[in-house]
């Protein structure tokens, strides 16, 4: 199905807005919120079959950039408050929110601080904090590598300038794959991946935002040993902090289910809504 993009303007911040036709007037809302350094393309594989459900929304976690790219200092992240002052504008109704690695820790402080605008939502092997597998690879990275591949973003010209260190991080991938890689590297604002993720590695501060979300909570993990970033013990301690929640589990893909198990996310997703 076809999609229209727009910039919803928050009052501090311009969002990048897909947006797909409602499919019926009582059609449920869904907003899509994708993962650290990527895009909300991709969602691609799930996004046709999920428009003819839900009347779908997919925002981008960064700000209006020059041709398309970071660099003319009036950009920054997209952070939960402006995600959750983008969905009045959208709807009037309360939204399900489903967020993919960073973007479940987006959608899950939004649903901590404004369960009125949230019905259900659908975590997509979250970035959960200090526990987190991304969290513990992140405190052992050197700096400097960090660094090198900012610098590297930064000097880009095109997408495929990009694709030997995609290559060299991502070996073995798909060529299509590595070029959509490639294409979210050239989007990517270099100052992200010079510094840290530091959506605050407080732990306390993770357990209350897990603790106060009220609306029904779908989690869907892949597994550590596949590129997952959610390990068995981290996903029984965010379940057990969730007061409605359900956990699924599928082994055998690793930190992106929607996209290695598209068919089957989707089948969750609208099983989840129907409940």
């Amino acid at each position: 199905m076809t999609f229209t993009e727009r910039f919803v303007h928050t009052g501090k911040i311009a969002v990048n807005v897909a947006e797909w036709e409602a499919p019926s007037p009582d059609a449920p809302p869904m907003v899509l919120v994708h993962g650290y350094a990527s895009s909300w393309l991709t969602w691609g594989r799930v996004t046709d079959k999920l428009s003819q459900t839900f009347h779908l929304f997919a925002v981008d976690l960064r700000g209006m950039g020059r041709s398309g790219r970071w660099g003319n200092g009036s950009e920054r992240q997209i952070y939960p408050d402006d995600v959750a002052a983008v969905l009045p504008a959208l709807t009037s109704s309360p939204v399900v929110l489903a967020g993919h690695s960073l973007g479940g820790w987006v959608i899950a402080a939004v649903a901590s601080r404004h369960p009125d605008l949230v019905s259900k939502v659908i975590l997509v092997d979250p970035y959960s904090g200090a526990q987190s597998e991304v969290g513990k690879q992140a405190r052992v990275e050197r700096h400097e590598s960090r660094l090198q591949r900012a610098e590297q973003i930064k000097n880009a010209r095109t997408p495929a300038d990009l694709m030997p260190i995609v290559e060299a991080r991502y070996a073995g991938a798909a060529e299509a794959s590595l070029q959509r890689l490639a294409r979210m590297y050239f989007d990517l604002d270099p100052v992200l991946e010079s510094g840290r993720l530091n959506p605050a590695d407080d732990h306390d501060q993770f357990e209350d935002l897990f603790r106060a979300i009220q609306p029904p909570v779908l989690i869907i993990r892949g597994a550590v040993d596949k590129g997952g970033i959610m390990s068995d013990e981290e996903a029984d301690r965010v379940a057990n902090l969730i007061p409605n929640v359900r956990l699924l589990s599928w082994p055998r893909v690793g930190h992106s289910p929607h996209i290695a198990r598209n068919n089957d996310f989707i089948r969750a997703a609208k099983r989840f809504w129907a409940e």
